[in-house]
């Protein structure tokens, strides 16, 4: 009954959020979820009377940056076809306006609610783990199929029930939480500490430990990495000065990466075989592969990058198109996991500065020190780096957030 009492308004408008956001579910596998997700945003930010006339200022600017930004760039400088145009557009209204309607809609609360409603969804995901760590797993795919709920994947293991996915003979052992695959679902869950950890005044309180526990069950290398970055943060914060033992932690963290086997051997063997697996040669035998058992061929993080750069060089300052992989898949069929080179190649290095900047200054709010918004900045790159999460709305809420100049004074975790 506890647990009843916190489900209010903003607890539900959070968990749609959150369910649009995870993707490869049924309300995310279509255009009709989409919108109405955000009809219903909507309508609660208008009987909240959230909307002010500030607020439809700043996005009516931005659409109109944005409209000119991407009309110049995919009709006179890509000279792309309307359709690129199209899914431009769709995306400020899609993606950026549901980012934009949460964020005014629950203006201070914000963080608290993704922070409450992210803790209750890692207790049920924990919950299924462990019958997935017991053998269960052929059960979940089974009982979750039986729903028959549709999704965007075209993997015929994947099976998902919006609050849990599970993906049979590939994740035995890995928690993927309400989101497609582990690594994502790690990459949300920092994002997720971070915010509790900044309105927490980097005190490491019970939701902060329900999500590193969650975290360490997706054993996810990109998840650990941005972790030990994390750690290191809180300890500058809280140590502002100078001592041995920053000298210490420095050296111990690097240890640490190298030597633990699913970190530093782990980054390794991949930088190794995505210079291998990149070559022209290499690549179209491993297309042909995929093209006759699972689809697009998958490439690692850095494979990612040298195909996206080699297809449009100079064009990634500015970005190709939302719908980029329709070009990339004239000539490669692959399936991209370098977050910061998918997002380049859909909005240019232009827009990642873009975004990179608004985190910036969203996180300075808390951390008061540069030093250690470059931390924060590191940690963002790290998990951008290893999934393509950067286009999501849970990502894009930083273009937004710094708009009610939030400070720990004004927002307190909820238990």
């Amino acid at each position: 009954m506890k647990f009843l009492k916190k489900i209010d308004i903003y607890y539900i408008v959070t968990l749609f959020f959150l369910f649009i956001t995870a993707a490869a579910n049924f309300i995310s596998s279509s255009d009709i979820g989409w919108f109405l997700v955000i009809f219903f945003i909507l309508i609660v930010a208008m009987v909240k009377k959230a909307l002010k006339v500030r607020d439809l200022k700043i996005i009516a600017l931005f659409s109109l940056a944005y409209l000119v930004f991407v009309g110049v760039r995919d009709i006179f400088i890509n000279n792309l076809d309307i359709v690129f145009l199209t899914s431009d557009v769709l995306f400020l209204f899609k993606y950026i306006f549901l980012t934009f309607i949460y964020c005014v809609t629950l203006k201070e609360k914000t963080i608290s609610y993704l922070v409450k409603v992210t803790v209750h969804l890692c207790i049920l995901s924990l919950f299924f783990y462990v019958f997935q760590l017991a053998g269960f797993g052929e059960y979940l795919y089974k009982y979750f199929n039986a729903l028959n709920l549709p999704n965007s994947s075209t993997n015929p293991d994947y099976a998902n029930i919006l609050l849990f996915s599970y993906t049979r003979g590939s994740h035995e052992f890995r928690n993927c939480g309400f989101f497609w695959e582990p690594g994502s679902f790690a990459c949300f869950l920092i994002v997720v500490l971070l915010l509790n950890l900044f309105l927490n005044r980097f005190i490491y309180d019970r939701n902060n430990i329900i999500l590193i526990i969650t975290l360490i069950t997706t054993i996810s290398t990109t998840g650990y990495l941005a972790l030990l970055i994390i750690f290191f943060l809180s300890y500058r914060y809280r140590v502002p000065k100078i001592n041995i033992w920053v000298l210490v932690l420095i050296p111990l963290s690097i240890v640490i990466i190298i030597n633990t086997p699913n970190l530093g051997d782990k980054i390794t063997k991949t930088f190794e075989g995505d210079m291998k697996d990149s070559r022209p040669h290499q690549m179209k035998i491993a297309e042909h592969y995929y093209q006759h058992s699972k689809g697009p061929a998958p490439l690692n993080r850095f494979s990612s990058m040298i195909v996206i750069y080699n297809k449009f060089g100079n064009d990634l300052i500015l970005g190709e198109s939302n719908k980029y992989n329709v070009i990339l898949n004239e000539t490669d069929n692959v399936d991209i996991s370098n977050g910061i080179f998918d997002f380049m190649a859909k909005f240019g290095l232009v827009g990642f500065i873009f975004l990179m900047y608004k985190y910036a200054r969203f996180c300075r709010v808390y951390v008061f020190r540069w030093e250690l918004v470059i931390y924060c900045i590191l940690v963002f790159l790290i998990i951008c780096t290893g999934e393509p999460i950067v286009f999501l709305p849970f990502m894009l809420l930083f273009i937004f957030l710094y708009l009610e100049q939030l400070s720990p004074a004004k927002s307190q975790a909820i238990e």
